[in-house]
């Protein structure tokens, strides 16, 4: 009877997994996203349905899983500047953003019309100051401010430590000077930009500063490490960086100056928050998905207003404007405010196209040519304009 009673069981028993797999979706990411996904102030922002595919190049794996006959995953989050046209019909397209996602960012994933990513994490340029070096004053509030500031604070230390006016991640500092007067690289619709006014000044400015020294000799060669490694060692006054290292550079024990550098946005010519640079990630499902309702649904989910708060508060970048003027946001992060209203007016360095990798190495070296060879602004951005065009033929 018992045995009879267990045979009459096993089709309900069978079908319990079978109905959980129907909701477990797969998505692909790198540890570090994981670990902010998965816990932090924010507490577990995933949630118990998903399960986790791991990998150290998450972006190549998604572009290259996506294009199989079946795929391995089921949800992702993918750069801006990969979402090309051959790479977005790889996926489904997602329905309109919420209101409250900045214009700009909505449109680094619209091809043809259609939604092709929900942006879910932004990574802004900020204006750091060390008020240990520049004083308590207001940040300034306009560009030319902001170079008079730079070069003012070019000197050294009580202790004769040499102190850098201005510090960047390296020659990609140019982007963030163009959008000081609303200027780019390359424009909608791959518009070549590169010699127009308000890139010739950026270039002219940078090859300024670097000139007199308010930039550190070595700037050509930095990276995001050196960047940090010269704030947090109070060798620069000034310091153009995501918002997001403001806990790195204020962290006891790591920073000489640790809770006296402050995060501000930065200013146009004409004040207000200058147009500035920023990186996008996007929540996509690819067409080959094993499960792509459920990974619709836990796009729909994530992307939400409570989950962008808390995906904030465990180290993501909110993509909504509404994460980032809630209180729990607000309380957690001093920088909110300026970090919003940089949001409002932001938009990636390039736009997306197949040779946005090539391209950025390109501007890259030409603009490092400049500070270290007698090369003229003009001469460097007609230079940068002949080696982008076949590219974007």
């Amino acid at each position: 009877m018992k045995r009879r009673a267990l045979l009459l069981a096993l089709p309900a028993l069978l079908a319990r997994p079978v109905r959980a797999q129907a909701d477990r979706v797969v998505m692909l990411v790198d540890a570090a996203t994981r670990a902010q996904l998965a816990g932090g102030r924010g507490g577990d922002v995933a949630g118990p349905g998903i399960a986790w595919t791991i990998s150290d190049t998450p972006y190549d794996r998604a572009l290259r899983d996506a294009g199989l006959g079946v795929g391995s995953y089921d949800l992702a989050l993918l750069p801006h500047h990969l979402v090309t046209p051959r790479a977005a019909a790889l996926f489904l397209p997602v329905e309109e953003a919420a209101a409250d996602i900045p214009a700009a960012l909505r449109r680094a994933f619209t091809l043809e019309g259609r939604l092709h990513g929900l942006p879910f994490a932004q990574v802004t340029q900020a204006l750091f100051r060390n008020t240990a070096i520049t004083g308590d004053t207001p940040p300034p509030a306009t560009a030319a401010a902001l170079l008079a500031a730079c070069r003012a604070a070019l000197g050294r230390r009580a202790d004769g430590q040499v102190i850098a006016g201005l510090v960047a991640d390296g020659p990609e500092l140019a982007f963030d000077l163009a959008r000081l007067w609303d200027g780019d690289v390359i424009g909608p619709g791959l518009a070549l930009r590169v010699t127009e006014p308000g890139m010739i000044r950026a270039l002219e400015a940078l090859a300024a500063l670097f000139a007199e020294g308010v930039l550190p000799r070595t700037l050509p060669r930095f990276m995001p490490a050196d960047a940090l490694r010269e704030m947090q060692a109070g060798r620069g006054a000034w310091a153009m960086a995501p918002f997001a290292r403001h806990e790195w550079l204020n962290r006891p024990g790591a920073s000489r100056d640790a809770g006296r550098i402050e995060a501000s946005l930065i200013p146009g010519a004409e004040g207000g928050a200058a147009p500035v640079t920023v990186a996008l990630r996007a929540l996509v499902v690819p067409r080959n998905a094993p499960n792509p309702d459920a990974a619709m649904r836990a796009l729909r989910r994530l992307g939400g207003a409570e989950e962008a708060v808390r995906a904030g508060l465990n180290g993501i970048g909110p993509a909504r404007l509404s994460a980032l003027s809630d209180p729990r946001y607000v309380a957690a992060t001093p920088w909110a405010a300026a970090e919003a209203a940089a949001l409002r007016v932001a938009r990636p360095a390039l736009p997306p196209f197949a040779q946005a990798a090539r391209a950025d190495g390109i501007i890259r070296a030409e603009v490092e040519a400049m500070l270290v060879r007698p090369r003229t602004p003009s001469e460097t951005a007609e230079r940068i304009a002949f080696r982008l065009r076949p590219l974007l033929a």
